[in-house]
């Protein structure tokens, strides 16, 4: 009897950008060609070592390419990385996203993605008002915006978008116009970010020298709760904190990172978690070819014990709608979930929805999701 190979979901990196926005503090570089092609022999390099080591013990279910701008390599790149991902490992998939910049989204870009069974496009539009876009320092308007959609779209690709909350200047108006014509496209899936002001963003220097004016937590926490209000009224159904969509048109990818179960971060700065240990590529260009020519790319590898593995399990669980699933608890750690956590379920028990198979936080309470998790972990 043939032994079922547990699942592997493999995100890759591609770091580059034309340019860089305001608020992005992720590991990413303004665009060379000569680097470009570089990086791509260093990460073809580092599938072929990591499908010696993983590719017997998994089959890959999901694959994502996430950056920085993944479309912005050549269809011939691309196509090179997925060979490489389909000769190395044992794939198996049920989905193949990958992140695109409109301003890169062309029929020539699409067909490529297409030759390689690329499924679902995640479109970063972030806003439809010009205005806001201008200030991020997107690239592209919301013309072009639309036109990504339609051609992703015209293609069959499953679309998701990307709206970002809480920008200076914004307004419920601009929400409930992306909302509204997100709906109008198609589109069947929207992340909704809260805008994050990191250090040493451009944004947060903006901010300091009075130049822009940040938004409360008032008023990010209203702004919130009303795009949560005219998405629902829209028929997306939310699944996770920050994620909603139609038609069941899950992220399966990203659940992975919610359900726990076990990623392979290719790539610079991408991170891994597989059989209970965690470890990150280089953040730089010079120590990640290094480490790749070394034959040893991990850095700052951490063996997890079974405490941090249970409260990380319950942390991004209750992000879920559906919550803790208390059969998975129990299989994976031994023990009655509701016994162990009584304590914390009836300090709680007002934001909580406790059944005989899960535990979740009531969709209206999600708000409050750290306030309540800091009792469980």
């Amino acid at each position: 009897m043939t032994q079922t190979k547990p699942s592997l979901g493999i995100y890759i990196h591609i770091p580059f950008c034309k340019s860089r926005c305001i608020y992005c503090d992720f590991v990413s570089s303004v665009d060379d060609c000569t680097q470009r092609n570089k990086y791509v022999e260093y990460l073809c390099r580092q599938i072929r070592l990591a499908s010696g080591e993983y590719s017997n013990k998994y089959t890959v279910d999901t694959l994502y390419f996430g950056g920085g701008t993944p479309t912005l390599l050549d269809g011939e790149q691309l196509r090179a990385i997925g060979k490489e991902i389909y000769n190395g490992f044992n794939c198996n998939l049920k989905e193949f996203s990958v992140e695109a910049n409109p301003c890169t989204v062309d029929r020539e870009k699409l067909m490529a993605l297409k030759d390689m069974g690329v499924t679902r496009l995640s479109i970063g539009v972030q806003s439809f008002n010009d205005e806001l876009l201008k200030m991020l320092g997107r690239r592209h308007d919301a013309k072009r915006a639309e036109e990504a959609i339609r051609l992703a779209i015209e293609f069959g690709f499953d679309v998701s978008v990307d709206a970002m909350i809480g920008l200076p200047n914004q307004t419920q108006e601009d929400i409930k116009n992306f909302i509204n014509r997100a709906n109008l496209l198609g589109v069947e899936h929207i992340s909704v970010y809260m805008l994050s002001i990191e250090d040493g963003t451009q944004l947060k220097s903006l901010i300091q020298q009075g130049r822009l004016i940040a938004k409360s937590d008032d008023e990010l926490a209203d702004l919130y709760e009303y795009a949560c209000q005219r998405l629902k009224e829209q028929s997306f159904q939310r699944y996770e904190i920050s994620n909603f969509c139609k038609n069941q048109k899950v992220s399966h990818h990203n659940l992975r990172y919610w359900q726990c179960l076990d990623y392979l971060g290719l790539g610079m700065g991408a991170h891994s978690l597989t059989n209970g240990e965690r470890w990150s590529n280089a953040e730089n260009f010079k120590d990640y070819f290094l480490g790749i020519d070394k034959g040893n790319y991990r850095h700052n590898a951490q063996k997890l014990s079974r405490e941090d593995i249970e409260n990380e399990y319950i942390m991004l669980a209750l992000r879920l709608q559906t919550g803790i699933d208390l059969t998975d608890y129990s299989n994976r750690f031994g023990c009655d979930f509701l016994n162990k956590y009584s304590k914390s379920i009836e300090k709680n028990h007002n934001y909580l929805k406790v059944t005989k198979s899960s535990v979740a936080i009531k969709d209206q309470y999600l708000q409050l999701m750290n306030s309540i998790i800091i009792d469980f972990i």
